[in-house]
This record gives structure tokens, sequence and C-alpha cells, in this order.
């Protein structure tokens, strides 16, 4: 007898737990294809803008650290001389100050003795020197200051001569000093300009009023750049310095007695002071004066700014060898000024912004100078800094004039290098190619 056993089939029970997992292995891979869709909508949406500019820096750097020379010229310049200038042996800084120094007391002392050559000059000239009755210095705090004033950011409609009369009374070629007491401080005012006689009138109209109720020693001295080549502050700003500098302070017969300058307020010629408060008097550490400015709604944009108003003893600017030379076009230059400062280890100080508040007078921007070069320069300061400023600059002096309101200087800093020319062409035609691309 045979025995058959017969298995009886399994029977899958669907419980409530089962039926949660299968549902679930299902619907699951639907469910992360949208997760997956939905993250890479967020990134397109949040952080497309920040990727195409750092894509686009990206460029711009791998596009200037292979940057060709221009085919139509000779010129071997590449990545904008930064090589070939920090390999290079510039003027020794310190051995440069001292000649310089030494030239300007060498002039001094000539005009001194050229001076006491003849008798009356002599006499007049030892008056000065020993007067009977010397005056006593000025109060550290100004008597008569106005203090907040809100300004206009247009031009003034008046012409010189109102303006002269309304400033009053100037010494020879925009010089003034206090005649009831001894001015504390001695400061040159240096005004980069080109082609904005308005705003340099607007300007002059109110800037030496404020000097004046704060009893400063001060002498205007403007700087232009000859002919129509493409504008360097930087550069300018530095040969405006030295020919001060090397020329005694460009001091008038009777003034050789005051010395040099005791600082250097660099001044924009659209930047308009708001508060007499604001002292353009020396100080121990530079200064930046222009904190709160109209344009920026009165807020400073970032630490390192310095540009605007901008005063600095002459030994720091010395620390510093001035402003860099290779900034054509606008901007840079004053950023560049900030990075010099931190790596000589000068604070940058500044007033309350209550009372360091300006207007700019309104006017077209001129052509700045191309980001990727500005970039390139400033990421570079605290290397070149001593083979890029005064002790490198060539520069020639065309004329010094004496006006009513100013002194003014005529100088020659040459052309814009075929670097940075080529890489303006290379920028327009990359520019013309994206444009195609995206029409």
């Amino acid at each position: 007898m045979v025995v058959v056993r017969v298995q009886r089939a399994r029977v899958f029970r669907y419980t409530p737990t089962a039926k949660i997992w299968a549902w679930t292995v299902k619907v699951l891979p639907f469910v992360l294809v949208l997760l997956v869709v939905f993250a890479m909508c967020f990134i397109a949406i949040t952080r497309a803008p920040a990727l195409q500019k750092r894509n686009s820096l990206k460029v711009n750097s791998l596009h200037v650290a292979k940057l060709k020379p221009d085919p139509a010229s000779s010129a071997q310049n590449k990545d904008f001389q930064l090589e070939r200038l920090l390999k290079s042996k510039p003027p020794n800084l310190h051995l440069f100050v001292t000649q310089l120094k030494n030239e300007a007391n060498g002039y001094c002392a000539g005009k001194l003795a050229e001076l006491q050559g003849n008798a009356e000059k002599s006499n007049v000239i030892s008056e000065r020197l020993e007067p009977c009755r010397p005056k006593p210095w000025c109060p550290k705090i100004p008597p008569v200051l106005y203090g907040a004033e809100k300004l206009d950011s247009v031009a003034v409609n008046m012409t010189e001569e109102e303006i002269v009369d309304a400033v009053g009374s100037m010494g020879v070629g925009g010089s003034w000093a206090p005649d009831d007491c001894k001015a504390r401080h001695s400061v040159c005012i240096i005004i980069p300009y080109r082609d904005r006689k308005d705003h340099l009138w607007t300007l002059l109209y109110r800037l030496i009023p404020v000097l004046k109720r704060q009893q400063l020693d001060f002498k205007i001295f403007v700087v232009e750049q000859v002919s129509n080549v493409t504008f360097n502050k930087g550069a300018i700003m530095n040969a405006a310095f030295l020919t001060i500098y090397r020329t005694y302070g460009l001091r008038g017969e009777g003034d050789w007695h005051k010395g040099l300058y005791g600082c250097y307020v660099f001044h924009d010629v659209d930047m308009l002071p708001e508060d007499d408060r604001n002292m353009y008097s020396c100080p121990e550490f530079p200064r930046h004066l222009s904190v709160a400015v109209n344009e920026f709604k009165y807020q400073l944009p970032y630490h390192k700014l310095v540009g605007g108003v901008f005063n600095i003893r002459p030994d720091h600017y010395f620390l510093v060898n001035g402003y860099s030379n290779l900034f054509w076009g606008w901007g840079g230059e004053d950023d560049d000024m900030g990075y010099r400062l931190e790596q000589v280890g000068l604070p940058i100080t500044r007033p309350p912004e209550r009372l360091a508040r300006y207007t700019m007078v309104k006017h077209v921007k001129r052509k700045p100078l191309a980001h990727a070069v500005r970039l390139k320069l400033v990421h570079t300061s605290q290397k070149r800094y001593r083979a890029d400023g005064l002790n490198t600059l060539k520069y020639e002096v065309f004329r010094v004039d004496t006006e009513k309101l100013y002194t003014r200087i005529l100088v020659g800093v040459g052309d814009m290098p075929e670097y940075v020319r080529s890489f303006e062409v290379g920028r327009r035609t990359t520019a013309t190619v994206q444009n195609k691309r995206w029409k």
C-alpha cells in the first residue's frame, strides 16, 4: 500500500504590514525621482546667478593668465607684466626716500641762500623768522564751525569771478594761513582732475571756506594729465606728490621757513564735505575722510575703502610707496592702497559717520578699468607694492601755473601699456561673441 502525501499550497495572507511594504516598494522610486527633480530645480533657481558669476570670473582669470599680446605689436607683455615686475630689481625704496628728502632739503637750502643774497629780501626773511611778537598757537578746537549743512548734488551756477569773491582772500597759488594765530597743521590738498571744470569750481567754492574755518595752513594743487590718453589717477597723484615734495612744497618766496607739509589730502573733484567738523588736520595714522557718501546711502561699502578723500602723512606715504601706477582707467587704485596699508601694518582711521558725510556731484561715470585686470592687480598688491609706486614712476612735468585759487600741475605719465589695450580688445571680442550666442 502506497501512502501519498499531498502537500498543501501555501497561501500568502496580506497582513496590514505586508500591504504597506508592498505599496512602499512600488511608490518609492517615483518619490525619489520627484525629490531629485525638485532639488535640481531649487539649486538652479537659487544658485544660478552665483555659479554664473563664479564661472565668468574663472573664465576671465583663465583668459588673463593666457593673455597673448596684440599681433599688431611686438610687445612681450604677459600676465599684466606682473611676473616681469616681480622679478625686476626696482630702486631700493629706503634709498629712494632718503635721496628724495636730501633733494628737497637741498632745493630749500639753495632757495634760501638765493634769497639771502639780496639785502632787502634778507631783511624780510629775518623779520618773518624772528618777529617781535610771535603769534600764539591756534586753539586745538577751532572756535567757529558751522556743523552739518545740506548740500545740493549739482554744480554751482556761478562764474569764476563770483566764486573767487565768495571764498575770500587767498595767497599765491591757492595758499592760505590764519593771520591772528599760528596754524597747528600744514596741509597739502591734491586734486586729480580732467575736463570737469564745473566740478572743480564747485569743490573750491565749498572746500576753501571749510579749511579756513578749521584754521589750517593749506595750499591746493590741481594735478592734470596731459593730452587725451587714458586717465591714470594713481600715477598723476604720485607725480604731484613728488613734484611738490622735491620743490619743498612749491612754497612762495615768503613761505620757505614753514617747512614741508605735515600731511597730504588726496581729494576727488566731485566730493563735497557736508560738515566742517570733519577735520582735515594731520592725523597720527592714515585717515579716510569720506566715510558716508550720499551715492552709497551714507554707508561705508567695505572696510578697506580709502577712496574719495584720503589723508596721509608723507612718511606713511613713503612706507607704502605711494599709489600704484598700473591702474589705467577708472577705479582700483584706491582699493590697492587699502591693501598696501594692511601690508605695512598701518591702520585706517575714520571719523564718525555723522561727521564724515559727503555729497557727490552728479556726473557721467567714466569708462572703468576691465574687471579682470582690476581683480588681478588688487590681489597681487602685497607682492608688488615695493616695485610699483613712487620709486618706479616715470613722469614729466610740463607746466606749473599759479592760479587765483590753486596751483595747477600739468604732468605726463605716458600712455596705456599695450598689455592693457590688448586685453580691452580681447574683452570686446569676447563680449561680442557672447552676445551673438545669446541672441
